[in-house]
């Protein structure tokens, strides 16, 4: 089985330039409340088609600064890692273990596990949306509609049954009342 790609028509990955520091204490309380039941998403060695543990796995949330958000990104989806990574063997190592931790169904979702994680420029830009791995998606100033409350419920719907958490991140504006505001 070889995993899907990164759904660039729905994300935007995040790029290091778009930061001003790697992180910062909301960052990592943004990545700690994506992490809060995201686990253990895994599914014994012999039944690979049962269905995964996944304590928590869906949640809106919310973070009063975009930044924080773009943040979590980068920690979430292992571009730090890559960026440390002393050469190109170490890079394809970390790129490796990315792709194993996709298709390793018995294996615990681990700390060190590379998310997808990236912007959508709204809530309705996520209806069919099917995630991959563990996936953290951003809506910066994002306000939801009717139709963005509808995308949001179906991915939901599907979370229930997907591989891994999804959490979606509402960055800025007005906290609404569905989504679990965080702060550090």
């Amino acid at each position: 089985m070889l995993p899907r790609r990164f759904d660039s028509l729905r994300l935007r990955p995040v790029l290091p330039a778009e930061v001003s520091a790697r992180q910062s204490p909301g960052s990592l309380a943004v990545v700690r409340a994506c992490r809060l039941g995201a686990g253990p998403a895994s599914r014994p060695v012999l039944q690979p088609w049962a269905p995964p543990r996944i304590e928590w796995p869906f949640g809106v949330l919310h973070v009063a600064d975009a930044e924080w958000a773009r943040q979590a990104c980068l920690l979430l989806d292992g571009t730090w890692a890559l960026a440390d990574a002393p050469g190109a063997l170490a890079r394809w190592r970390v790129r490796g273990a990315a792709l194993a931790a996709g298709v390793a169904w018995w294996r615990p979702l681990a700390p060190q596990d590379a998310w997808d994680a990236g912007v959508a420029p709204s809530a309705s830009a996520l209806q069919g949306f099917v995630p991959r791995r563990a996936t953290l998606i951003v809506i910066e100033q994002g306000t939801v509609d009717e139709a963005g409350a509808q995308a949001l419920a179906a991915l939901e719907q599907r979370a229930f049954g997907g591989p891994r958490a999804v959490r979606v991140l509402l960055a800025g504006g007005p906290v609404p009342p569905f989504a679990r505001p965080v702060a550090p």
